[in-house]
């Protein structure tokens, strides 16, 4: 079940001096602040159910889990790898007809060298740079597991590479700018709070990011307070709280399987090859017709045979997420949608099974249509 958090109000006294914003959209970019009114065990899980699905019109917000740095250079350096990761991962959503070229070989490298190139003449991308994130790009194709680096490239200057970054994961989403929520650690040594807050600023100044900053208080950094709906703050503490590695993570691209899911990439792969597929679209948002019900996200929906398909991973299986998923599904079957579940397991263990059950209900839900129609 997805909420989604349009207003941002201010509980308590706001501190004299901060900055007021009156939804995400209105919240800065290009400088650091730090997010606070939320319980800090429980802040990863209240970002995720606020910040999915994204705001129409804010900007591209992604995520960054740090920790303490010995240096600015270093913390920097950090996140600047997390967020190419991140990018190659999202390849080819921000390179319109990259999904064409396929293999690593010579042949694509170049070709998606000269697609990179045409981008960037036409856009505000730094063609150099471009160009080589999408060759490191098509020569991993496919989701990187935690911790899997991709091919390295180019070494090019940390301020070009954090100002390409922005634009790459701004125009992924189809946004003029984007935002880095830091996850900050607990107990941060006065170092290490002033590493992280100077190389923040540094990243937002040279990124034009805005750099969103959620957990413990900090000195010396503009602090806006949100107050989090009740249900939000009651999913939340209900939730297993995700593990915080240094990595970056996105939201899912709408029409498009999560970059960092290897089930739903192996399950599109698999559609692609099945010609009565057509009509698929992946985590669509969806607004019941309910006006007291949130925006849900699905995982994969066709939306004139009103079917559902829903990959459900080990999260699924707390009787906390077990009741949230029937709630959900119970108001997308009043709209008349018919909801399947399949695990996780059950998708990379026998995925024939899965299509053939697919199939049957989309031929049987069409072959009614056409009746009704006829």
């Amino acid at each position: 079940m997805t909420y989604t958090l349009r207003k941002v109000t201010f509980s308590g006294e706001r501190p004299e001096g901060a900055g007021v914003a009156l939804s995400w959209d209105d919240l800065p970019v290009g400088r650091v602040i730090r997010l606070a009114g939320v319980d800090s065990n429980i802040d990863a899980n209240v970002m995720e159910l606020l910040l999915d699905p994204l705001s129409e019109t804010g900007p591209a917000v992604v995520t960054y889990a740090a920790t303490e740095g010995a240096s600015v250079s270093e913390l920097v350096e950090s996140i600047l790898c997390e967020l190419e990761i991140l990018a190659i991962g999202l390849f080819p959503a921000w390179l319109p007809e990259g999904e064409r070229l396929s293999g690593p070989g010579g042949g694509g490298v170049a070709a998606v060298r000269i697609l990179a190139t045409r981008l960037a003449s036409s856009a505000h991308h730094f063609g150099p740079f471009l160009a080589d994130l999408a060759a490191r790009a098509i020569q991993h194709r496919g989701p990187l597991v935690p911790g899997q680096r991709g091919p390295t490239g180019r070494s090019f200057p940390a301020e070009s590479r954090a100002a390409g970054l922005a634009r790459v994961i701004a125009s992924t989403f189809g946004r003029e700018s984007a935002a880095l929520v830091v996850y900050v650690p607990e107990r941060l040594t006065s170092h290490g709070e002033t590493v992280l807050v100077a190389g923040c600023e540094w990243l937002a100044y040279r990124s034009g990011m805005g750099i969103w900053l959620v957990g413990p208080e900090l000195h010396r950094v503009e602090t806006l307070y949100l107050e989090v709906p009740a249900a939000v703050r009651r999913l939340a503490k209900e939730m297993t709280a995700p593990p915080l590695t240094p990595t970056a993570g996105a939201p899912p691209i709408a029409g498009r399987p999560h970059a960092g899911s290897v089930v739903e990439q192996s399950m599109e792969a698999a559609l692609a090859e099945c010609a009565w597929a057509h009509g698929r679209t992946w985590n669509q948002t969806y607004q019941s017709k309910d006006p007291l019900f949130v925006v849900v996200r699905t995982d994969l929906m066709w939306v004139q045979e009103k079917c559902v398909v829903e990959l459900d991973g080990p999260e699924h299986e707390t009787l906390a997420q077990m009741e949230r998923d029937r709630i959900r599904d119970r108001h997308l079957e009043r709209d008349g949608f018919t909801v399947l579940r399949f695990t996780n397991q059950q998708v990379m263990d026998d995925p024939g099974a899965i299509l053939r059950h697919i199939e049957e209900f989309l031929r049987g839900r069409r072959l009614g249509m056409n009746e009704g129609a006829g």
